[in-house]
């Protein structure tokens, strides 16, 4: 399984500032456990927009580019040919 965007965001960020899943979770409003389940089975639905939220805040990252990634990962858009979402 190929690295899932949101994912890719959530561990610059871990990388960054060395934050463990655990306190990651929690900022960002989830489970350890439900950040566990991202991480082996992948993003398998959009999640909530208070997670998407707290993901953008924490991260320090706009919206629309978490948004993106989540939508990617459950499936719900597509790479065009030059690998930008369509």
């Amino acid at each position: 399984m190929t690295t899932a965007r949101l994912l890719s965001i959530l561990d610059a960020h871990q990388d960054a500032y060395g934050v463990r899943d655990a306190e990651l979770a929690r900022r960002i409003g989830v489970t350890r456990q439900n950040l566990h389940l991202w991480r082996t089975k992948g993003v398998r639905g959009l999640p909530t927009r208070a997670t998407l939220d707290g993901i953008a805040t924490v991260t320090a990252r706009p919206y629309r580019t978490v948004l993106d990634a989540a939508l990617h990962d459950a499936g719900y858009l597509d790479d065009d040919a030059d690998g930008e979402p369509v």
